[in-house]
Protein backbone atom coordinates (compact mmCIF):
# COMPACT_ATOMS: atom_id res chain seq x y z
CA UNK A 1 0.00 0.00 0.00
CA UNK A 2 1.33 3.36 -1.25
CA UNK A 3 1.15 6.13 1.12
CA UNK A 4 0.95 9.67 0.29
CA UNK A 5 3.78 12.01 1.72
CA UNK A 6 1.28 14.49 3.26
CA UNK A 7 0.21 11.11 5.88
CA UNK A 8 4.21 10.74 6.34
CA UNK A 9 4.23 14.29 7.35
CA UNK A 10 1.60 14.16 9.67
CA UNK A 11 3.36 10.98 11.07
CA UNK A 12 6.21 12.80 11.95
CA UNK A 13 5.05 16.25 13.14
CA UNK A 14 2.12 15.54 14.26
CA UNK A 15 1.25 14.07 17.69
CA UNK A 16 -0.92 11.53 18.29
CA UNK A 17 -4.07 13.26 18.98
CA UNK A 18 -5.64 11.60 21.61
CA UNK A 19 -2.29 11.46 23.59
CA UNK A 20 -1.94 15.29 23.28
CA UNK A 21 -5.59 16.05 23.25
CA UNK A 22 -7.08 13.79 26.49
CA UNK A 23 -4.03 12.43 27.88
CA UNK A 24 -2.38 16.22 28.86
CA UNK A 25 -5.29 16.71 30.59
CA UNK A 26 -3.59 14.55 33.79
CA UNK A 27 -0.35 16.44 33.32
CA UNK A 28 -2.64 19.59 33.41
CA UNK A 29 -4.36 18.66 35.93
CA UNK A 30 -1.37 18.20 37.93
CA UNK A 31 -0.64 21.66 37.45
CA UNK A 32 -4.41 23.13 38.49
CA UNK A 33 -3.71 20.64 41.40
CA UNK A 34 -0.77 22.18 42.33
CA UNK A 35 -2.18 25.86 42.05
CA UNK A 36 -4.79 25.32 44.51
CA UNK A 37 -2.02 24.48 46.81
CA UNK A 38 0.66 26.90 45.90
CA UNK A 39 -1.03 30.01 44.61
CA UNK A 40 1.74 30.73 42.54
CA UNK A 41 3.46 29.22 39.34
CA UNK A 42 5.90 29.96 36.57
CA UNK A 43 4.70 30.13 33.49
CA UNK A 44 7.80 28.95 31.29
CA UNK A 45 8.43 26.01 34.01
CA UNK A 46 5.22 24.73 32.90
CA UNK A 47 5.31 25.30 29.15
CA UNK A 48 8.87 23.70 29.23
CA UNK A 49 7.76 20.74 31.32
CA UNK A 50 4.44 20.22 29.11
CA UNK A 51 6.75 20.27 25.44
CA UNK A 52 9.43 17.80 26.39
CA UNK A 53 7.14 15.76 29.38
CA UNK A 54 3.90 15.69 26.78
CA UNK A 55 4.45 17.18 23.02
CA UNK A 56 8.10 15.57 22.98
CA UNK A 57 8.84 12.22 25.89
CA UNK A 58 5.60 10.98 25.98
CA UNK A 59 4.56 11.18 22.40
CA UNK A 60 7.70 9.32 21.64
CA UNK A 61 6.34 6.23 22.47
CA UNK A 62 3.58 5.51 20.01
CA UNK A 63 6.44 5.21 17.27
CA UNK A 64 7.91 2.56 19.47
CA UNK A 65 4.56 0.77 20.26
CA UNK A 66 4.22 0.95 16.72
CA UNK A 67 7.03 -0.76 15.73
CA UNK A 68 6.18 -3.46 18.21
CA UNK A 69 2.27 -3.69 16.71
CA UNK A 70 3.61 -3.49 12.79
CA UNK A 71 2.50 -6.90 12.27
CA UNK A 72 -1.16 -6.73 13.48
CA UNK A 73 -1.75 -3.42 12.59
CA UNK A 74 -1.22 -4.66 9.14
CA UNK A 75 -4.09 -6.61 9.84
CA UNK A 76 -6.60 -3.84 11.68
CA UNK A 77 -8.87 -2.19 9.52
CA UNK A 78 -7.82 0.89 10.51
CA UNK A 79 -4.65 1.06 11.54
CA UNK A 80 -3.20 -0.88 8.22
CA UNK A 81 -3.41 2.96 6.68
CA UNK A 82 -0.88 4.43 9.72
CA UNK A 83 2.44 5.51 8.23
CA UNK A 84 4.21 2.69 10.04
CA UNK A 85 1.93 -0.18 9.16
CA UNK A 86 1.36 0.88 5.33
CA UNK A 87 5.18 1.00 4.93
CA UNK A 88 5.78 4.77 4.35
CA UNK A 89 8.01 4.79 6.93
CA UNK A 90 10.77 1.85 7.00
CA UNK A 91 10.61 -0.42 10.10
CA UNK A 92 13.59 0.27 10.98
CA UNK A 93 13.73 4.02 11.60
CA UNK A 94 10.83 3.35 14.44
CA UNK A 95 13.20 2.81 17.27
CA UNK A 96 15.57 5.17 16.53
CA UNK A 97 12.87 8.17 16.25
CA UNK A 98 11.62 7.32 19.88
CA UNK A 99 15.51 7.10 21.32
CA UNK A 100 16.23 10.20 19.64
CA UNK A 101 12.80 12.37 20.70
CA UNK A 102 12.66 11.34 23.86
CA UNK A 103 16.41 12.03 24.46
CA UNK A 104 15.86 15.34 22.56
CA UNK A 105 13.41 16.03 25.86
CA UNK A 106 15.55 14.16 28.74
CA UNK A 107 18.43 16.73 27.94
CA UNK A 108 15.88 20.05 27.46
CA UNK A 109 14.81 18.80 31.03
CA UNK A 110 17.98 18.05 32.07
CA UNK A 111 19.41 21.59 31.75
CA UNK A 112 16.59 23.76 32.45
CA UNK A 113 14.03 22.03 34.43
CA UNK A 114 15.87 19.17 36.47
CA UNK A 115 13.43 18.68 39.54
CA UNK A 116 10.89 17.23 36.62
CA UNK A 117 13.68 15.05 35.32
CA UNK A 118 12.98 11.88 37.59
CA UNK A 119 9.40 11.58 36.07
CA UNK A 120 10.31 12.49 32.00
CA UNK A 121 12.62 9.43 32.72
CA UNK A 122 9.90 6.98 34.24
CA UNK A 123 7.78 7.49 31.13
CA UNK A 124 9.97 5.72 28.45
CA UNK A 125 10.57 2.78 31.10
CA UNK A 126 6.47 2.78 31.70
CA UNK A 127 6.59 2.28 28.02
CA UNK A 128 9.12 0.06 27.43
CA UNK A 129 8.13 -2.35 30.45
CA UNK A 130 4.21 -2.17 28.92
CA UNK A 131 5.45 -3.44 25.51
CA UNK A 132 6.76 -6.41 27.47
CA UNK A 133 3.11 -7.01 29.33
CA UNK A 134 0.52 -5.28 26.54
CA UNK A 135 -0.77 -8.93 25.66
CA UNK A 136 -1.37 -10.05 29.47
CA UNK A 137 -4.69 -9.17 30.56
CA UNK A 138 -4.85 -7.00 34.13
CA UNK A 139 -1.81 -6.35 33.60
CA UNK A 140 -1.73 -4.17 30.73
CA UNK A 141 -3.83 -1.98 32.03
CA UNK A 142 -2.27 -1.68 35.01
CA UNK A 143 1.26 -0.80 33.86
CA UNK A 144 -0.49 1.46 31.13
CA UNK A 145 -2.43 3.38 33.56
CA UNK A 146 1.12 4.02 35.17
CA UNK A 147 1.89 6.37 32.71
CA UNK A 148 -0.59 8.76 33.80
CA UNK A 149 -0.31 8.84 37.04
CA UNK A 150 3.46 9.74 36.33
CA UNK A 151 2.30 12.76 34.21
CA UNK A 152 -0.27 14.14 36.72
CA UNK A 153 2.83 14.07 39.11
CA UNK A 154 4.93 15.77 36.39
CA UNK A 155 2.56 17.92 36.05
CA UNK A 156 2.35 18.86 39.89
CA UNK A 157 5.96 19.01 40.33
CA UNK A 158 6.13 21.64 37.82
CA UNK A 159 3.78 23.55 39.29
CA UNK A 160 4.46 23.07 43.31
CA UNK A 161 8.35 21.92 43.17
CA UNK A 162 7.27 19.23 45.22
CA UNK A 163 5.92 15.51 44.87
CA UNK A 164 2.17 14.91 45.39
CA UNK A 165 0.38 13.21 48.14
CA UNK A 166 -0.68 9.61 48.18
CA UNK A 167 -4.42 10.25 47.91
CA UNK A 168 -4.47 12.27 44.30
CA UNK A 169 -2.38 10.07 42.82
CA UNK A 170 -4.26 6.81 43.97
CA UNK A 171 -7.67 8.60 42.33
CA UNK A 172 -6.06 9.70 38.80
CA UNK A 173 -4.02 5.77 39.06
CA UNK A 174 -7.72 3.82 39.54
CA UNK A 175 -9.70 6.29 37.28
CA UNK A 176 -7.29 5.75 34.59
CA UNK A 177 -7.55 1.53 35.05
CA UNK A 178 -11.63 2.37 34.36
CA UNK A 179 -10.56 4.26 30.97
CA UNK A 180 -8.13 1.54 29.93
CA UNK A 181 -10.38 -1.42 30.71
CA UNK A 182 -12.92 0.63 28.69
CA UNK A 183 -10.45 0.90 25.63
CA UNK A 184 -9.35 -2.98 25.50
CA UNK A 185 -13.05 -4.01 26.01
CA UNK A 186 -14.31 -1.76 23.10
CA UNK A 187 -10.73 -2.82 20.55
CA UNK A 188 -12.06 -5.92 21.79
CA UNK A 189 -15.58 -5.98 20.59
CA UNK A 190 -14.91 -3.93 17.67
CA UNK A 191 -12.33 -6.94 16.21
CA UNK A 192 -14.97 -9.43 16.63
CA UNK A 193 -17.14 -7.79 14.30
CA UNK A 194 -14.55 -7.03 11.90
CA UNK A 195 -13.14 -11.07 12.17
CA UNK A 196 -9.49 -9.09 12.47
CA UNK A 197 -8.56 -10.78 16.06
CA UNK A 198 -5.01 -11.99 14.99
CA UNK A 199 -2.38 -10.38 17.25
CA UNK A 200 -4.84 -8.34 19.70
CA UNK A 201 -6.38 -11.50 21.58
CA UNK A 202 -6.05 -10.34 24.83
CA UNK A 203 -8.19 -7.63 23.91
CA UNK A 204 -11.38 -10.42 23.96
CA UNK A 205 -10.22 -11.35 28.00
CA UNK A 206 -11.73 -7.86 28.47
CA UNK A 207 -14.92 -7.69 26.07
CA UNK A 208 -15.79 -11.37 27.56
CA UNK A 209 -15.94 -9.79 30.74
CA UNK A 210 -18.17 -6.58 30.89
CA UNK A 211 -17.88 -6.69 34.23
CA UNK A 212 -14.83 -5.86 34.51
CA UNK A 213 -15.34 -2.20 33.64
CA UNK A 214 -17.99 -1.93 36.44
CA UNK A 215 -15.87 -3.32 39.01
CA UNK A 216 -12.64 -1.04 38.10
CA UNK A 217 -14.82 2.02 37.77
CA UNK A 218 -16.30 1.34 41.06
CA UNK A 219 -13.32 0.94 42.82
CA UNK A 220 -12.63 4.19 41.19
CA UNK A 221 -15.48 6.03 42.84
CA UNK A 222 -15.50 4.12 46.41
CA UNK A 223 -11.66 6.09 46.34
CA UNK A 224 -13.65 9.51 45.54
CA UNK A 225 -15.65 8.87 48.17
CA UNK A 226 -13.07 8.33 50.60
CA UNK A 227 -11.39 11.35 49.13
CA UNK A 228 -14.67 13.62 49.61
CA UNK A 229 -15.02 12.10 53.12
CA UNK A 230 -11.60 13.31 53.13
CA UNK A 231 -12.31 17.29 52.77
CA UNK A 232 -10.48 16.85 49.30
CA UNK A 233 -12.23 19.85 46.93
CA UNK A 234 -15.58 19.47 45.83
CA UNK A 235 -14.19 20.42 42.04
CA UNK A 236 -11.31 17.64 42.16
CA UNK A 237 -14.11 14.98 42.91
CA UNK A 238 -16.23 16.24 40.09
CA UNK A 239 -13.33 16.65 37.64
CA UNK A 240 -12.15 12.89 38.11
CA UNK A 241 -15.94 12.05 37.44
CA UNK A 242 -16.48 13.90 34.53
CA UNK A 243 -13.21 12.44 33.07
CA UNK A 244 -13.36 8.93 33.71
CA UNK A 245 -17.46 9.01 32.40
CA UNK A 246 -15.79 11.05 29.36
CA UNK A 247 -12.77 8.71 28.56
CA UNK A 248 -15.47 5.57 28.97
CA UNK A 249 -18.23 7.12 26.82
CA UNK A 250 -15.45 7.98 24.13
CA UNK A 251 -14.37 4.16 23.82
CA UNK A 252 -17.66 3.08 23.59
CA UNK A 253 -18.75 5.71 20.84
CA UNK A 254 -15.75 5.47 18.67
CA UNK A 255 -14.21 2.25 19.88
CA UNK A 256 -11.06 2.22 18.72
CA UNK A 257 -8.29 3.27 15.89
CA UNK A 258 -7.50 6.95 14.52
CA UNK A 259 -11.11 7.45 12.81
CA UNK A 260 -11.96 10.25 14.98
CA UNK A 261 -8.88 12.24 15.10
CA UNK A 262 -8.08 11.52 11.23
CA UNK A 263 -11.35 13.21 10.33
CA UNK A 264 -10.08 16.44 13.22
CA UNK A 265 -7.56 16.75 11.49
CA UNK A 266 -8.54 16.82 8.10
CA UNK A 267 -11.12 19.29 9.09
CA UNK A 268 -8.35 21.45 10.42
CA UNK A 269 -6.63 20.92 7.32
CA UNK A 270 -9.24 22.37 5.10
CA UNK A 271 -10.22 25.02 6.70
CA UNK A 272 -6.40 25.93 6.72
CA UNK A 273 -6.18 25.55 2.86
CA UNK A 274 -9.66 27.83 2.77
CA UNK A 275 -8.71 30.59 4.65
CA UNK A 276 -5.25 30.57 2.75
CA UNK A 277 -7.39 31.00 -0.58
CA UNK A 278 -9.93 33.75 1.25
CA UNK A 279 -6.54 35.83 1.83
CA UNK A 280 -5.10 35.04 -1.64
CA UNK A 281 -8.48 36.27 -3.06
CA UNK A 282 -8.64 38.97 -1.53
CA UNK A 283 -5.10 40.51 -2.02
CA UNK A 284 -5.53 40.22 -5.76
CA UNK A 285 -8.43 42.30 -5.50
CA UNK A 286 -6.38 44.62 -3.78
Amino acid sequence: MKTSKRKIIFYLLLPRPGAILGGSLYFWGGVFYALTITRHFSFNDLALAWFCGEFLINQAKYWLNDYQDIASDRLHPRKKERASASGGIPEKWLPALFAGRTAAGLALLCWFLPGVLPFALLLPLVQIFYESVKRIPLLNAGVAASGSLVRFAAGFCAGAGVWPALLPCLMVYTQRIAIYTAAYAAEGRYLLRHRAVPGKEYTLFYARRPNLEKISLACFLGLLGYAFAQSVPVWTVLAGVAIAAGGILYYRINGPGDKFYARYWKFLWLMFIFNLQQKTGATELK
